[in-house]
């Protein structure tokens, strides 16, 4: 049957492709540059297979009057998928930024790594977080959920029908302003331990004068900022759950933003 509606209306099928390519692909989840290409798509082909024969056929499928009326659709249909796929990047970002304050202070920000999926060198502490937080993802099934809210956009939004409002600029800087305060939230306790040390190590200085700042000091920076790393493991762990609820609630903003012309 499916194969059926493919051979038929390749063109609607093409479109709703396009649409799970963008979010999947631009997903830190799915969108791993290490992955295949070939692995990559197809798996959003099946993935759009299950969905066209879990969504109900349309009463009348989109046609255009030509093809670029149809490339135009095809641009919407991936910006709209990417759009999404923007809020779930942007937020597990989180991690790095995080990751980046506490190599600043501890000491480690000389000693970056390269990192296939940004493409750049990116910092040890950040690499780690971010391990975490995909593990964590996947362990409260958040994979699952995010295929979920595919499936809901092509109930609320049909096939061919995606647009981009101006407001979705304004969602896109709230969800970047957030991840910023949540950055400096994750490394606060190694931010402020750091902090404390350097006021505790100016004071000492100042009392003994003959001691080496960079003998004593930075080899004590770089122990206490991983002992309270280490500790601060726990709390992480408590706020990805947070962090995972929070994407999800800002990737649902960014839904009703794109849907918001339709209903309109």
């Amino acid at each position: 049957m499916e194969a059926e509606v493919i051979r038929l209306h390749l063109g609607y099928f093409l479109l709703m492709f396009v649409r799970v390519s963008g979010l999947l692909i631009s997903s830190p989840i799915f969108g791993r540059r290490n992955a295949p290409r070939a692995v990559k798509i197809g798996f959003c082909g099946i993935v759009t297979v299950v969905f066209l024969a879990a969504l109900p056929e349309p009463e009348a499928y989109p046609s255009f009057s030509g093809p670029f009326e149809y490339g135009l659709a095809l641009i919407r249909e991936l910006g709209f998928g990417v759009a999404m796929g923007f809020v779930l990047t942007t937020m597990f970002n989180v991690t790095m930024t995080a990751g980046a304050i506490m190599d600043y202070q501890i000491g480690y920000s000389m000693a970056n790594i390269y990192d296939s999926q940004n493409n750049a060198l990116t910092p040890i502490t950040g690499n780690l977080f971010n391990l975490m937080a995909l593990l964590f993802f996947l362990m409260y099934d958040g994979h699952l959920k995010l295929i979920d809210i595919i499936y809901r956009t092509f109930l609320a939004v049909p096939v061919g029908a995606a647009a981009a409002p101006a407001d979705i600029v304004w969602v896109a800087a709230e969800v970047m302003a957030k991840s910023f305060v949540l950055s400096v939230m994750a490394a606060m306790p190694v931010l402020a331990t750091g902090f404390m040390l350097e006021v505790a190590l100016g004071a000492l200085i100042k009392s003994v004068p003959q001691m080496n700042m960079f003998v004593v000091g930075i080899p004590l920076k770089i122990l206490v900022g991983l002992i309270v790393m280490l500790m601060s493991f726990g709390v992480f762990a408590g706020l990805t759950r947070d962090l995972f609820t929070l994407i999800f609630d800002y990737i649902g903003a960014m839904f009703d933003a794109l849907s918001a012309p339709l209903a309109g």
